[in-house]
């Protein structure tokens, strides 16, 4: 009642209260003013039977639309594979549990790691669900941002059913199970390096390593084990005209797309925004306002439900995201200044920036802070990372903070 009497003090279009039914009932008559009722004039959701995964990802939407407190929801895809692997025995989930409690089974966890990367990169290189070279009308080009939306979405099911596996390993796998950790992030991240095609389609096709890498380095952060964040990242090596690099530092939100108008589209459709001429002409025109790490802030939102059991509140696990991103970049930057014929490195650079431009310490001077104070004891350091070298991880650390300051100055 108390909610009925606030909606009839709001302007008759606004999207205030919404009603959610948690089992077969009847909706009570209330009156809401202005000829509105309950029962007959606002749109319900029911959070129960077959419809509960669609009807909450449309609960979440209709939520972050009126509070602005998201760039997207989670994908329905991602919050079926959630759901199946805490509800189900017998799946590969609980498989690959047993499989890391037990270190004797190597030769039966190194088949599973296989399978794993075998399915995932067999769905990548369906030609037919993702093509490289094919873009069809590529004259006119609304028609092309439009498959690749829809090419985007597809890469998010694909990669849903692993999630769950992949952060598993990065919070508990052990040592002897490091190896076949890289060994599935490289095989991924080789496929998602295409190196002709159109390039739209081609960059895009990083994407669902990139999604992998992200779930692998939160996986790894919330049990402070970075022996497997180095597993999943500067261990996962792939080769790019004859230079073999880390694959995070070749990748990041701005080599998936690295037009902020396009990516943006990506996450309002995924938002159930209707991809139409003019919204494709007004974030193009920067009529409408784009967002300034889009694929960034996709790949915080498509993870959230993976992570809600790993974290207190969703501000830890932002910081969280944070850190991860700022290891990330330095990662990349390490390998720009280490190693020979390499000079990218700043593909990434996300959501961190935009989030930390004013008020609070920005994370990379914090994780700065953190390994001058704690010298050759800094644990990344003490896991191999940077080569285990203190100046290098400085010196990375160092070019972070320079370039994040700079893209706040310039973006923001």
């Amino acid at each position: 009642m108390l909610a009925a009497e606030e909606y009839r003090l709001r302007p008759m279009d606004t999207s205030w209260l919404m009603t959610a039914r948690f089992d077969e009932c009847e909706i009570p008559p209330v009156d809401l003013g202005g000829g509105r009722h309950l029962n007959k004039t606002i749109h319900r959701v029911d959070l129960f039977g077959a419809q509960y995964v669609p009807q909450l990802t449309r609960l979440i939407t209709a939520i972050h639309r009126v509070s602005d407190a998201s760039p997207g929801v989670p994908s329905p895809a991602v919050l079926e594979s959630v759901a199946g692997a805490r509800r189900a025995e017998g799946n590969d989930v609980e498989g690959l549990r047993a499989l890391i409690r037990n270190p004797s089974l190597t030769m039966d966890y190194d088949e599973h790691i296989s399978v794993l990367g075998r399915n995932l990169v067999g769905q990548m290189q369906d030609r037919e669900r993702f093509p490289i070279a094919d873009a069809g009308n590529v004259e006119d080009g609304k028609p092309l941002i439009r498959a690749w939306v829809a090419r985007m979405t597809e890469y998010e099911v694909a990669v849903a059913p692993a999630l769950e596996q992949i952060k598993l390993l990065a919070m508990y796998a052990q040592r002897s199970h490091a190896q076949g950790l890289a060994q599935l992030m490289k095989v991924v991240g080789q496929e998602g390096i295409q190196t002709s095609g159109i390039n739209l389609y081609r960059h895009s096709h990083q994407y669902p390593a990139l999604i992998l890498t992200y779930a692998a380095g939160l996986g790894a952060l919330v049990k402070n084990d970075f022996d497997n964040f180095r597993a999943a990242t500067i261990d996962a090596v792939i080769t790019i005209q004859g230079v073999r690099l880390p694959f995070i530092a070749q990748s990041g939100g701005f080599a998936v797309v690295d037009e902020n108008w396009i990516g943006s589209l990506f996450v309002r459709a995924s938002d159930g925004t209707e991809a139409s001429d003019d919204l494709i002409d007004g974030l193009k025109s920067r009529r409408i306002g784009s967002l300034h790490t889009p694929i960034s802030d996709r790949i915080y939102t498509l993870l959230a439900p993976v992570f809600q059991s790993s974290f207190v509140n969703d501000d830890d696990y932002a910081q969280a995201f944070d850190r991860v991103e700022v290891l990330f970049d330095a990662i990349a930057e390490d390998a720009r200044l280490t190693i020979d014929r390499f000079h990218g490195g700043q593909r990434g650079y996300g959501r961190y920036t935009w989030r930390h431009q004013y008020g609070t310490t920005p994370p990379e001077q914090v994780l700065l802070a953190e390994l001058t104070g704690a010298t050759k004891g800094w644990t990344p350091l003490l896991a191999g990372m940077f080569g285990g070298d203190l100046e290098r991880a400085k010196a990375a650390l160092e070019t972070v903070c320079e370039n994040a300051k700079y893209l706040r100055s310039r973006r923001y």
